[in-house]
Formats: structure tokens, C-alpha cells, sequence
């Protein structure tokens, strides 16, 4: 199995990328997309609850198929929103980054500004 990836970004909280191999429940592609300027064109992807098919939270994990060539090492490595599922970093509960479109994770040990709040579009 692959290790997990952690490009970091000005301004951004930490977003970790896993390998593929490391997601057990079956993920269906989403037809939602988004286009990074520093990465590429994201996918999104779908996961059902694998003890009720009928609950699928979407579009709160994205990879990138052909990412640029500073981000070929995320390439098909999946990220996941910190919500609406807990995320835990060394036993510390995370914090969603501020706003919706930003999938960074908030840790006691982020220092500084962060963009994705009220007024820091733009950064």
C-alpha cells in the first residue's frame, strides 16, 4: 500500500491524500467537478454507508486523475472533507476549514491566517 500524501498550500490548512488501496468501501464517481489552479480538474466521488446502501454522502471526497506536473504524487489519491464524518489527527478531532470549498483541516497546531472565511477570497 501506498502512504498517505500532504501537499501544502499558502494559506490553506493541511489536506491529507490517500491511496486508493486504502479506502475499503466501494466510492461511485460523481458527474460534480472542480478545477484547482494548482492542481487541475477534480473529481468527485460518492460513498454509501456500508451498513445502509440507501445513506450516500456525495461529493465530499475528490481525487485528480491528471493532476499538474507539481502534484503528480496526489495522482489518484483521494481527500475527504473533514464532515459530514469525524476526522482525526494524532487523537485530536478536526475542524472543517472555514467555508465549503476548501477541504483543509483545522488542528490546534494551525498558526496564521486561513483562507475560505468571510473575506479572504481573493488570497
Amino acid at each position: 500500500m501506498d502512504r498517505p500524501a500532504l501537499p501544502l498550500e499558502n494559506h490553506l490548512d493541511p489536506t491529507y491524500y490517500l491511496p486508493p488501496d486504502s479506502i475499503l468501501t466501494p466510492l461511485t464517481r460523481s458527474s460534480h467537478s472542480s478545477y484547482c489552479e494548482w492542481k487541475g480538474a477534480a473529481t468527485y466521488w460518492n460513498i454509501a454507508n456500508p451498513s445502509d446502501a440507501s445513506e450516500v454522502v456525495r461529493n465530499r471526497i475528490w481525487s485528480y486523475a491528471r493532476p499538474t506536473k507539481s502534484y503528480e504524487s496526489i495522482k489518484d489519491y483521494l481527500s475527504f472533507y473533514a464532515g459530514p464524518w469525524d476526522c482525526y489527527v494524532d487523537g485530536e478531532k478536526v475542524q472543517p476549514q472555514p467555508g465549503d470549498f476548501y477541504g483543509g483541516w483545522v488542528t490546534s497546531d494551525i498558526e496564521g491566517p486561513i483562507k475560505g472565511g468571510p473575506g479572504t477570497y481573493g488570497w
